[in-house]
Parts: structure tokens; sequence; C-alpha cells
């Protein structure tokens, strides 16, 4: 696809001469137009497209900010892009089709980082002039030897595993070097020279032809060594060998990989352990949780069952003897039989009462009468 200023513009979401930074990966990029404008570009990121030449960027010259470039996983087959940024501090050109370093990167005086992995480059040159490269990564190419540097003396990282080297050059040329990197080459042993490199602080060796303790004896020379990886060398099958190296080694922290100083070690063991209090905490909260409030509980179905017979009047509680419960519920059985009692033992005796007085009534009733026939009878027989 070939890029427009005005689709760049609109990628961008702004005037182009008011960008800085531009995002294009993955886009199927093969040229692209609209650079000249972009006065104060300082990042451009075009990995991962079909950019084959270096023709592809129409008036990248003249983006004088331009300072980060990348063109990583694209089709490059060589480095004359570098002549039209000379003011670069970051270049990735890492896989691509690069066999050579070009010439041309000598002019990028300004040139801190240099990515130029998984390529085909069989030779590291032309680097001389870069006096300001504190990065090389050259890692999964074809080189067989790291030359002598002696002017990059701002270097602190050398990357260049995965490649055909066969032994460590001298490295006392790097004052500041701190981390090296060259795992899976032919190297056999590690030169007397390390001794003096005593600002490296990252050693990576592994998977190597490193047979026996001579072989790896200079590193103990180095004061301030914390990251040790020899795996995959023949010296591993060694017996006792980790704690040989650590012996060997006391400023190691980690080693092959694995970090094991004390300091670590407790602070993991910490952490496992609030992490595994957390989970039991949350776990017993989660039970208690479904114990009272879920409905499918069984928790839930006694507390449902018990509503159900509050309502029917029906309250079925556990026969603990001697309990209060008991006890008050017997209490109140009792006095609710002796109120009932007392109530009918009244109603009787209010009866029997009313009866009395009716018959009293009668009585006095016919008394009267009796006494009145006998006095008539009396007056007629005077």
């Amino acid at each position: 696809m070939k890029l427009s200023s005005t689709e760049l513009a609109d990628i961008a979401g702004k005037p182009l001469g008011e960008v800085t930074s531009i995002d294009l990966r993955n886009k199927e990029i093969t040229h692209i137009e609209g650079l000249s404008q972009c006065a104060k570009l300082r990042k451009l990121d075009l990995s991962s497209n079909e950019i084959e030449t270096q023709d592809a960027f129409k008036g990248l010259h003249q983006a004088k900010s331009l300072v980060h470039v990348n063109l990583a996983n694209n089709r490059l087959n060589s480095m004359g892009i570098v002549e039209d940024i000379p003011q670069v501090n970051v270049l990735n050109l890492s896989n691509n089709q690069l066999t050579v370093i070009s010439p041309s990167v000598a002019k990028c005086s300004e040139l801190k980082a240099l990515i130029l992995g998984q390529n085909k480059i069989s030779k590291i040159e032309h680097l001389d002039g870069l006096l300001n490269l504190n990065t090389l990564v050259v890692s999964q190419n074809e080189i067989s030897e790291i030359p002598q540097m002696p002017l990059l003396k701002e270097l602190t990282k050398i990357s260049a595993a995965h490649n055909r080297v066969a032994c460590i050059p001298d490295l006392t040329q790097h004052p500041k070097l701190k981390e090296i990197r060259l795992n899976d080459n032919r190297i056999a042993e590690v030169p007397e020279s390390i001794r003096k490199c005593t600002g490296l602080k990252v050693i990576d060796l592994g998977n190597n032809k490193i047979d026996g303790w001579s072989s790896v004896a200079p590193l103990a020379s180095i004061p301030y060594l914390y990251n040790l990886n020899l795996k995959g060398n023949p010296i591993c099958e060694e017996t006792k060998y980790r704690e040989k190296i650590i012996e060997m080694i006391p400023s190691l922290r980690v080693l092959d990989g694995e970090r094991f100083d004390q300091w670590f070690l407790d602070h993991k063991e910490k952490r496992k352990q609030r992490k595994a209090a957390e989970a039991a905490g949350e776990e017993q909260a989660q039970k208690e949780s479904e114990g009272t409030a879920a409905p499918g509980t069984a928790g839930g179905s006694r507390s449902k069952r018990r509503a159900v017979d509050d309502q029917q009047g029906q309250v079925k509680r556990p026969k603990a003897f001697g309990s209060s419960s008991r006890s008050g519920n017997s209490g109140s059985s009792h006095a609710s039989m002796g109120s009932n009692r007392g109530r009918g033992a009244g109603s009787n005796g209010g009866g029997r009462g009313r009866g009395r007085e009716r018959d009293d009534a009668r009585n006095r009733s016919n008394g009267r009468g009796r006494g009145r026939g006998r006095g008539r009878g009396q007056a007629h027989k005077h």
C-alpha cells in the first residue's frame, strides 16, 4: 500500500506539521509520502510492513527532528535509509534482509542504539565513527568474530547471541560495558582479559562449549557480576556445579536464570504466605456467605422451613433438656392451662350461684301463695 500525505494526516489525527510521533505498524505499507511536512516528527514506527528500499520514504531527509526510527520486520536489503537521517539516535532494522552493515552508518554520529538482529550479516564493520553508541545488537546473524572497537568508549551493552562466535574479544576497551550476551555461539572458554572488565554485571554464555572450571575461573575477578548464565554448557554437568559457581562468585544473585539471593527468597516467601492468607480469607468469606444467604444451602433451607412453620403457627423447636427456651415455653403452656382452668372454674361457679337464686325465689313465691290460701280458708270458716 502506498500511503499518501492525506492518509498520513488522517492517521496522525492532526496537521502533519504538528506531529511528533507516528505509529504505522502492520499496515502493509510499501511507500510513504508526506514526511517532508513533518518538521516536528521525532519518532517514526514503520515496523511490520512491506518496505523494500530507501526510495519508499519520500521526503524523509527533510524530517530533521527525527531521532527514533523503527523499521523492524520489513524487506529492506540495504541500510541506505541512514543517509537521510544522520541525526538519528535509535535505529531498529532487525528482521530484514540485510547482508552487510553499510558504510553510510558512520554518518550517524549521534546514534546511541543500533539494532540489527535477525538478518544475514556476516561481519561487524563501519562502526568506528559512532562515538556515542551505547547499545549494539547483532544477534541471530552469521557473525563469526567480534572485532576490536577501541573508539566505542560509550558501549554499555553488546548482544551477539545466536551467531558463530568462537572467542570472546578483549573488552577492556569499553570501560562502561555492563552487559554482554553471547549465548548460543561456539565459545569454549572465558579469556583472562575479562578480569579487567570490572563494570560487567550481566554475562550470558548459555549454550556454548564451556566444559571445565579453568574455563570460567576469570569470572571470579569481576566484583559486581550479579547475573550469569552458563546453562546448556558441559560444565553444568559437573558435580556440585551450582554450589561451586556461587562460592566462586560471591556477588552473584542470578545463576542460569534463577534468582537465589536471601533477600529475594525471603520476600518471595512472604509474598507467597500473604497470597495464601488472602485466598483462605476469601474462601472462608465465600463459605459463610453461601451458608447464610444462599437459599440452596442447608442453612438456607432450614431457615426457609422455620419461616414456613412460623407462618403456620407450628414452630418446631429442638428439645434441648434444661434449655431456657424449653423453660420459657413450658411456663407459657402451664400459665395458659392454669388460665383456662380458672376461667372454666369461674364459669361453673357462676352458673351454680344463679341456679340457687332462682330456686330461692320460687320457694318464697310458693310460701306466699300457701300463706294467702290458708288465710282465705280460715276467713270462710269464720
